[in-house]
């Protein structure tokens, strides 16, 4: 509770500075609306940005289903395989470094400008925070913990679903929240490149037909929606599996 007043406190502030900066005349109210303008686009536009999100968060669910699936796959068998854990390895120190936007132009081209392209985006961009956070947090369980599971019969999938997946919960949860910020961060900016397909198009493509269209305040409402999923996330549901799961159990988080 404490902290969520925190992070209301310095979001007051953060809207009180914006009014003041909006109202001294120091920018262009065109290109500095001040908040009742962003307010009133919200209102006007809210059915379309509810549609946009909503049609953002479903290529975010899928695209990060996969990449969640993928990387408990591969950092499953690198644990267990030697050859596997160098090779995924290898391709962490070359893949994880690299911006999601520099595929930009290769997934255009093998996908095309779809909604493809833009699941192809949010995999990269998340695959590889999720499979480096697995991995280090399942090479992480101590070994009398493993040596337990062993006394008492477990092996292969077993050890990992019932020591190994308990043990790494700390590092599966940071991968988990580095990997879903990624995967915004990638559906709003691979939107933004890509434009709608066949008319249709989320919160990225909400942004760009505004900005194109200089109703920066639309834009701004926009981004303000952005943000509060991000808080929303967060702040309810990954909060929520950590309260439950590692808090409860006093793991180290």
């Amino acid at each position: 509770m404490a902290k969520t007043m925190r992070h209301l406190v310095i979001v007051v502030i953060l809207i009180v500075f914006w009014e003041l900066l909006a109202r001294s005349g120091w920018y262009p109210p065109l290109l500095f609306p001040p908040l009742r303008d962003i307010l009133r686009s919200l209102s006007i536009h809210k059915q379309e940005i509810l549609y946009r999100t909503c049609y953002s968060i479903s290529l975010i669910g899928k695209g990060f289903s996969v990449s969640i699936g993928v990387a408990f796959l591969l950092a499953g068998l690198a644990v267990f395989y030697k050859p596997i854990s160098e090779g995924v390895s290898t391709l962490m120190g070359i893949m994880h470094p690299l911006p999601a936007i520099a595929i930009l132009p290769i997934a255009l081209l093998w996908f095309g400008s779809g909604n493809r392209s833009i699941i192809a985006i949010i995999i990269f961009s998340s695959l590889w925070p999720l499979i480096a956070n697995i991995y280090n947090g399942f090479r992480s369980v101590p070994a009398t913990q493993l040596e337990v599971g062993r006394n008492l019969g477990l092996k292969g999938m077993n050890l990992m679903l019932k020591v190994m997946l308990p043990a790494s919960l700390p590092h599966i949860l940071t991968g988990l929240r580095i990997g879903w910020a990624r995967a915004w961060q990638a559906s709003v900016a691979a939107e933004m490149v890509f434009g709608a397909s066949g008319g249709e198009g989320g919160i990225g493509w909400f942004l760009y037909k505004k900005r194109f269209m200089m109703e920066i305040p639309g834009a701004f409402a926009g981004l303000t929606i952005i943000i509060i999923i991000g808080i929303l996330v967060e702040n309810i549901i990954l909060a929520y599996i950590e309260n439950n799961t590692i808090k409860k159990w006093k793991m180290a988080g």
